[in-house]
């Protein structure tokens, strides 16, 4: 891997990464469904100017819109909504470890769905472990105890994870165009369903929305454009190195500017779900 691609990665995980603690500051001043509509609508309106600027041809047959309404649901509004819901009540740095599984919930539905990516005795292993280590995550404190926000944050990985197998069906198109689909798409979504609650962010709510415009043009946007360079650089596998980076970056985040603080439960669940992940790559190698 050249330095250069390196340097992405490190630059992607802190935009993924610094979506949490955002999302976390934005909730200060704004309600869950408020920050995700905003967050798809400038997000959405960024890649427009980018592919205006790019000269991309606009593809509107209706099959692939209706593609990108599915992923739209899957791959933003349903995560998006599942994460900033949950840290009304976990904080930034356990919900990064939770969008962390992802990967292993990937290879347990990818055998089901697929006909090329079945199980294997290392995937087993992986999942196994991976699925000790969300045991941990769901108990950060040692209590044996679950709530709403922990079960609703495991709901945003399972949708990725459903979300990427699905999503193989634009494999062909223009991975910037079908971005912006997809967050066009989770735009009018959000807004159909939760336009009251949009409606009542007042004039004088702007001037507390620049986490917001950070979360969408920094930690969507452009996080969208890094990704599909590196994977079309880099590959898949390489790409997934940066499911270790995220939880670091964002921990850091929420560490030394939320003073949040890891419990030893978090610390066994991110080593168990890294050591899954490490299993998951191993294996795709």
């Amino acid at each position: 891997m050249e330095l250069r691609h390196f340097n992405l990665l490190l630059i992607l995980s802190f935009l993924w990464g610094g979506s949490f603690y955002f999302i976390e500051k934005s909730l200060l001043f704004f309600s869950f469904e408020q920050i995700v509509f905003l967050r798809v609508f400038f997000a959405a309106l960024t890649l427009y100017l980018f592919l205006i600027l790019k000269k991309v041809r606009f593809d509107f047959s209706w099959k692939l819109w209706l593609s990108f309404l599915v992923m739209g649901i899957l791959n933003n509004v349903i995560p998006f909504l599942a994460f900033a819901y949950a840290q009304e009540g976990i904080t930034a740095s356990l919900a990064s470890l939770f969008n962390a599984t992802t990967p292993i919930f990937v290879a347990a539905l990818a055998h089901l769905f697929t006909k090329d990516e079945k199980l294997t005795k290392l995937k087993v292993v992986a999942i196994t472990i991976g699925f000790l280590g969300i045991v941990f995550l769901l108990n950060p404190q040692e209590e044996m105890s679950l709530d709403s926000y922990k079960l609703i944050a495991l709901i945003a990985p399972v949708s990725y994870a459903i979300a990427g197998i699905f999503g193989k069906i634009l494999k062909t198109h223009d991975p910037i165009f079908s971005a912006f689909g997809m967050l066009t798409c989770s735009s009018v979504v959000m807004y159909l369903f939760f336009h009251q609650n949009i409606h009542a962010v007042g004039i004088n709510s702007f001037e507390n929305m620049s986490d917001i415009v950070y979360l969408a043009i920094f930690s969507t946007a452009i996080a969208y454009i890094i990704f599909f360079k590196l994977l079309a650089t880099l590959g898949a596998t390489k790409v997934l190195l940066v499911t270790f980076l995220i939880p670091i970056s964002a921990s850091l985040l929420g560490v030394l500017l939320l003073d949040e603080s890891f419990t030893s439960n978090m610390y066994l669940g991110m080593l168990t779900v890294f050591g899954a992940l490490f299993l998951i790559i191993k294996d795709k190698k």
